[in-house]
Parts: C-alpha cells; sequence; structure tokens
C-alpha cells in the first residue's frame, strides 16, 4: 500500500536527478567548448588584467549591493528597517549563496528579517517582488540587443524578446495579486498564508514605493553592466554594448537553473555562450571567470564579518529590559 509520504519522495527524487541532469548537461557543454584550449594563453590574459578596472569593477559590485538594498528599504514602509542593516544583511546573504548550496543565502535573509520583526510569509513574496523588480531592470538595456545594426545573433534577439514576454506575463499576474485581499471567509492556514502574502503587497502598490522598488533595479543593472564593462576593458577586450548586455541576460537566464554554490559553472557557461564567436577560447573564459570571480570573491569577506557583527544579533530594544 502507497503511503501518504511516497508522492513527496517521488518528487524529490525527480528533482534531483533533473539537478544532476541539468549540471551533467552544462559539464558537457563546458568541456565541448573548451576542447583545445590553451591554459598558457589564458593564464596571460588573467595576468596582464589592469587593476585599476578591476577595482572599479568591485566597487560598482560593492555598490549594487546597496543598491538592492535600497530597493528592501523602499518595500519596509510599514516599519522601515534602518538601510545599513538592510545593506549588511545584503551582503551576509550574497556571502551565504557563494558559498553553500542554492537557496540558502535567502534563507539567510528570513532569518534575519525575521529578527527585526518581519514575519516569514512577508519576507518570501517580498523577495519574488525584489526579484521581479530586479529582472524588469535589464529590459532598457535589451535596446541594444533589438538596435539595427547591432550585430547580435538572431537567436540572441530573439531571447531578448521572449525575456521581456516573460515578465510582461509576470506584470499582470502581479498587478492582479496585488490588489487590495478581502480577509478569507473561511479559516485555514493555506488561506491565512495567501493572505498574508498579498497584504504584503500593499506597500508595491502605492506609486511611490513602486518607483523606488523600480528605481533601485534600474542603478543595480546599470552597475553590474559597469562592472561588465571594466572587467573587459581590464583584459583588454574591445566587447560592444550589445555583447555586454547579452552576458548580463545570459547570466539571468542561467539563474532559472538548478546550481552549485556561487552559480560555479553555470555562470561560466553562459557568459561563454554570450561571447561565443566574439572572443576566442581564452579570451572568453577569461572574461567568464574574471567577471564572476569579481562578483563573489569581494562578496564573502565583507558578508563573513557582516554575518559576525553585533548588528545582526536579535533586536534588543524589542525585549524587556528586565
Amino acid at each position: 500500500m502507497t503511503t501518504p509520504h511516497s508522492p513527496p519522495k517521488r518528487r524529490t527524487t525527480r528533482t534531483r536527478v533533473i539537478r544532476v541532469l541539468l549540471f551533467v548537461a552544462v559539464a558537457v557543454s563546458l568541456v565541448i567548448t573548451l576542447r583545445g584550449l590553451d591554459p598558457g594563453h589564458l593564464w596571460a590574459v588573467v595576468t596582464d588584467a589592469d587593476p585599476r578596472w578591476l577595482t572599479l569593477a568591485v566597487l560598482a559590485n560593492v555598490a549594487s549591493q546597496v543598491t538592492r538594498a535600497l530597493g528592501w528599504n523602499a518595500m519596509f514602509t510599514g516599519s522601515r528597517i534602518r538601510l545599513g542593516l538592510l545593506v549588511r544583511i545584503e551582503f551576509a546573504v550574497q556571502a551565504a549563496a557563494a558559498v553553500s548550496p542554492e537557496g540558502v543565502g535567502e534563507f539567510v535573509r528570513v532569518g534575519y528579517l525575521l529578527r527585526e520583526g518581519v514575519a516569514r510569509t512577508v519576507t518570501v513574496t517580498l523577495m519574488l517582488v525584489r526579484k521581479f523588480f530586479s529582472s524588469l531592470g535589464l529590459v532598457p538595456f535589451l535596446v541594444v540587443i533589438w538596435w539595427p545594426g547591432s550585430g547580435m545573433p538572431g537567436w540572441a534577439v530573439a531571447v531578448a524578446w521572449a525575456y521581456l514576454a516573460v515578465l510582461t506575463v509576470e506584470s499582470l499576474l502581479i498587478l492582479r495579486v496585488a490588489r487590495t485581499p478581502s480577509a478569507p471567509a473561511r479559516e485555514g492556514r493555506l488561506r491565512q498564508i495567501v493572505f498574508d502574502a498579498r497584504t504584503s503587497l500593499g506597500p508595491v502598490r502605492r506609486p511611490r514605493v513602486f518607483a523606488e522598488v523600480g528605481a533601485a533595479g534600474l542603478v543595480t543593472r546599470a552597475l553590474d553592466l559597469v562592472a561588465a564593462a571594466a572587467v573587459a576593458k581590464a583584459l583588454g577586450l574591445g566587447l560592444s554594448a550589445a555583447v555586454l548586455v547579452l552576458v548580463l541576460l545570459s547570466v539571468e537566464v542561467s539563474n532559472i537553473m538548478p546550481t552549485l554554490p556561487g552559480q560555479v559553472g553555470t555562470f561560466e557557461a553562459a557568459v561563454l555562450a554570450a561571447t561565443a564567436g566574439v572572443l576566442g577560447q581564452a579570451e572568453g573564459l577569461a572574461f567568464a571567470l574574471v567577471f564572476h570571480a569579481q562578483q563573489v570573491l569581494p562578496q564573502i569577506p565583507l558578508g563573513m564579518m557582516t554575518m559576525a557583527g553585533r548588528s545582526l544579533l536579535p533586536n534588543r530594544s524589542k525585549q524587556d529590559p528586565t
């Protein structure tokens, strides 16, 4: 007789199989793409990088964590959380995501915000909203891919249009879900969770908050583009704006795949796909590795220092002084 726990186990097994197959597909594609790579040439390209441009890329990366925190700060209109604390939480989340399995970073965010009195349902809902605005922030830059004479291959143009179409559908769904909900007519944990999630979208319905979160997403993407351009400049690679935007788009699309900690493998595969036909093997891999490193490596020590700081301990002001 089938036990009640069989369906979840089957789903878990299926999920693991799909994840392993995706990892294998990424590994195989990397091996095929990089077959015959000259390691000496790769090393020369990396070691000749201009540290001044790399410094600019790192600074842009650090600044983008601040703009992400600004987006979160805009959504907490009811109980404003200090911006400095949100910045430290952002670094802690990114550090956890860089060194641990997929999803742990956002679990860390839930835990830290719970200490500040933010319910789990609210945090999870706002995470989805923030992710949506982050994706939406990339849309204005897609114009350079669609621009006549950009030299972009047909698949890149198609992916950009598909990306816009998906975000358009998501926008319509969010507008529908974000309507002011009525209290659940019947009791039930699931109904209450849905009600709390829709209620937490209340601030996003305000035009000022919508504009602030959208602006934060746009500036964040602009800083990502600055970092990509700085890395290309540091390596002496003449990449056009269209290629750099395609790199960001490819990395964004690759985020939907199950990944290793820090997006190792899928990130490089996405960058190599975007620069195929524009850069050689060594140059493409060097750009992928350095661009990935400047995103992940600075976040790890900063995030670790954040997690070790007293600022992320429970808010003692909310405790009984006796």
